[in-house]
């Protein structure tokens, strides 16, 4: 039987689901291969994120999609070993790495560090750059999607003080005597790790982009959240100065260690408003002839038709959507 030209133009021959290309380039210069439009975001120190992490690694891994390793892995690992303030060696984060290294496939996808104001002091990026040949490098606004300070709760005396001694915040303070004995009493339970929220200026992000180039990143993102309107339009204009590889824009009701709750998921501004003003100020960068970092939009985003949608709204600035919540239920589900 004869094959039916569509509209006259295509042989319905080829019309099959499996003959759909998905895949793109990512970064200024396109050399980051990736088969999905889909990013896994920062999926740092929590527990959940470490205990699923070779499930995560070689999936995104064989799925040919870049993997982000969250925050505070460094700080938190009671392996890692800091010299002068500096870490040269994590266990922790080494075992991430490799795991997805060892999957990766034909070129595709990308382990990218994520740091936030606490891996910039212990200096995570240029061990992992240097050590652990990592190419990208994610900086983090604040606590991307939320303005609170990344709380863990910490169950033992000395592990506070450890982490105190990393630069970390304790509440209440693990040093002083009475506390101390309060805790060994019995009087509370758990220690609050708080990471301190990183204020922005237009120097400040430029010397750090380049001071990551010097240090040999090949790219560099950039990681924001639910802000004012006028902090996601510095964040596109800095990006955009710097020359940023591309840029995650994150709404309320993200991250993985905490939430979903209250103030997580209703503080700031929507998701959909946030990213109609996010195309909204990549218009007007392409109307002046500026360069636009390569855009995911990122929270909440579980379902193919979400996916779709996303990239919709932000087209033709999103190439990608973040995920992290969504990939994490599947090796959490499988256990």
């Amino acid at each position: 039987m004869a094959h039916i030209p569509l509209l006259g133009l295509i042989e319905s021959s080829v019309l099959f689901l499996v003959n759909v290309d998905l895949e793109r380039k990512i970064g200024i210069d396109g050399n980051i291969k990736i088969k999905l439009p889909i990013v896994i975001g920062g999926l740092g120190s929590t527990a959940i994120a470490k205990n699923n992490w070779e499930g995560l690694a070689i999936g995104a891994a064989i799925t040919g999609i870049p993997l982000t390793i969250g925050e505070n892995v460094c700080g938190m690992d009671p392996g890692a070993k800091i010299v002068n303030g500096h870490v040269v060696h994590s266990p922790e984060l080494e075992r991430r790495v490799k795991l997805y290294k060892e999957w990766q496939q034909d070129g595709y996808g990308i382990i990218i560090v994520q740091t936030n104001i606490e891996d910039t002091e212990l200096n995570v990026d240029e061990y992992a750059i240097s050590q652990l040949g990592i190419e990208a490098i994610e900086l983090k606004w604040g606590q991307g999607a939320k303005d609170i300070g990344g709380e863990v709760m910490i169950e033992n005396l000395d592990r506070a003080r450890m982490l105190k001694d990393r630069g970390y915040v304790l509440i209440p303070d693990p040093d002083s005597p009475a506390v101390a004995e309060a805790f060994k009493q019995g009087k509370f339970k758990e220690f609050e790790r708080h990471s301190r929220v990183g204020m922005i200026t237009e120097e400040g992000f430029m010397a750090r982009v380049e001071e990551l180039r010097q240090r040999g990143a090949k790219y560099i993102s950039l990681k924001t959240g639910a802000y004012r309107p006028a902090d996601l339009a510095r964040a596109l204009k800095f990006c955009s100065k710097a020359k940023v590889d591309f840029l995650t824009i994150d709404s309320a009701g993200g991250g993985t260690g905490m939430s979903p709750w209250r103030m997580m998921n209703e503080w700031g501004i929507p998701g959909v408003y946030l990213w109609s003003l996010a195309f909204r100020f990549a218009e007007r960068l392409a109307a002046e002839g500026e360069h636009i970092p390569d855009i995911g939009f990122a929270s909440g985003f579980a379902f193919e038709d979400q996916i779709f949608k996303g990239l919709a709204l932000g087209a033709p600035y999103v190439k990608f959507i973040t995920m992290a919540r969504a990939p994490l239920a599947v090796p959490s589900s499988t256990k």
